[in-house]
């Protein structure tokens, strides 16, 4: 089951007109913000050596166009609708190796297999004073997973407006297609007792202005994962047998993150954002990430953000390599993604806002109604990890303006 690009058109356009319709009262004379549009598209590309489809052995490549579309929608003083939608349109060479059943019966490993993962999802927002309260739902489809998440918001701020506090949470429900490597398929056998996962995730985050120039946040989360936590096409080659068997991965997890974040307005011209992250979660997985982002104004129109990201971690308990987990053992994978590595990203945005806009044009079935487009971004990443992935992604933006 997929949800193809006028699905998702469709999906927002009821969406907005549903806002409307609800809106028709007193309410509408009193003069709204203007509704906020971002387009976003990007191109990924990555190249590696250690597929997990293959056994940890096997290429990695994989490339993906992600449209998307971002709104913010205010509907009154008080309350706001967000909407974020797109569609991944990615082909790989690993998914190629499936052997995908749902798409031929007679489907052998070719060079590439692709397909595309569309999402949906509305956030709701009601501001009271210092509170604020927010609902959310929204949906993913892909071809072996259908996914839903629906959660809630809290947040309130001190009266000066120098500091705060928000919990968030959501819950996410993944149905998977139970679809096996093709020389495990052996009539009716199912390896897995579940097609289904449920997580949790549970975010508090304060803010401070420490200073006139330094602002700080800290954010704790805590997720929490049950159901099927193993992806099934992934095979793993034992030491001890010739014939692979699917990844085991325990049925439970939780996971408990940690993250800083430290702004210092340098200048009117320069700001300094230092980020740092520690993971770790009950499979023994642990990480550590720094990040540095240092806008700067170059003129009133154009702004460039080099940044730099560096994340060290260690494996869970449960990965090793190719031909090296014992086929007693309860758990294994060879996923290199739960493996031991360092990494890097690095990369610069420049973005473009000139005073009176891009370019504005009427809409409105009179064309009373202004639209400005405001801004153009653009922004390249190089990632690379010790185990040899490399990955590049470029995007592009655009940001507009609509009257109501």
């Amino acid at each position: 089951m997929q949800l193809n690009f006028k699905s998702l058109v469709l999906g927002i356009v009821l969406s907005i007109s549903m806002v409307r319709v609800f809106s028709q009262d007193d309410s509408t004379k009193i003069k709204k913000e203007d509704i906020e549009v971002n387009f976003l598209s990007s191109y990924y590309w990555q190249s590696g050596v250690h597929s997990p489809v293959t056994g940890g052995r096997g290429t990695e490549e994989l490339n993906n166009i992600a449209p998307a579309i971002n709104i913010n929608i205010p509907i009154d003083s008080n309350k706001t609708l967000n909407l974020d939608g797109g569609i991944d349109f990615y082909s790989s060479a690993s998914s190629d190796n499936i052997n995908n059943p749902y798409l031929d019966p007679s489907h052998v490993s070719g060079a590439s297999a692709k397909d595309e993962r569309s999402y949906l999802t509305a956030d709701y927002k009601v501001k009271k004073k210092k509170n604020e309260f927010g609902i959310s739902a929204g949906t993913s489809l892909e071809w072996d997973v259908f996914s839903f998440s629906g959660g809630f918001s809290y947040s309130i701020d001190a009266k000066d407006k120098n500091k705060g506090i928000s919990i968030k949470s959501k819950y996410f429900y993944d149905n998977w297609k139970l679809i096996y490597p093709s020389e495990l398929r052996f009539g009716t056998l199912e390896y897995l007792n579940t097609d289904k996962r449920h997580s949790v995730n549970t975010s508090l985050n304060g803010y401070m202005n420490l200073t006139r120039k330094l602002a700080a946040s800290l954010t704790f989360d805590f997720v929490v994962q049950s159901g099927l936590l193993s992806t099934p096409f992934h095979r793993v080659y034992f030491v001890d047998q010739t014939m692979p068997e699917i990844e085991m991965l325990p049925s439970q997890r939780l996971k408990y993150p940690v993250g800083l974040k430290l702004n210092y307005h340098i200048n009117e011209f320069l700001i300094s954002k230092l980020f740092y992250r520690y993971y770790s979660d009950s499979w023994g997985l642990s990480g550590s990430t720094f990040e540095l982002e240092v806008p700067i104004k170059l003129s009133q129109t154009f702004r460039v953000y080099p940044f730099y990201r560096f994340h060290v971690q260690q494996g869970a308990k449960y990965f090793a390599d190719y031909r090296v987990h014992q086929s007693t053992q309860e758990w294994y994978t060879s996923d290199y993604d739960l493996s031991t590595f360092t990494s890097n990203k690095y990369g610069v945005g420049i973005s473009y806002s000139p005073l009176f806009g891009l370019f504005r044009f009427k809409y409105g079935k009179k064309k009373h109604k202004l639209a400005v487009v405001n801004q153009i971004s653009l922004r390249f990443a190089h990632y690379n990890r010790s185990d040899g992935l490399t990955a590049d992604v470029f995007t592009l933006g655009l940001k507009a303006k609509f009257k109501q």
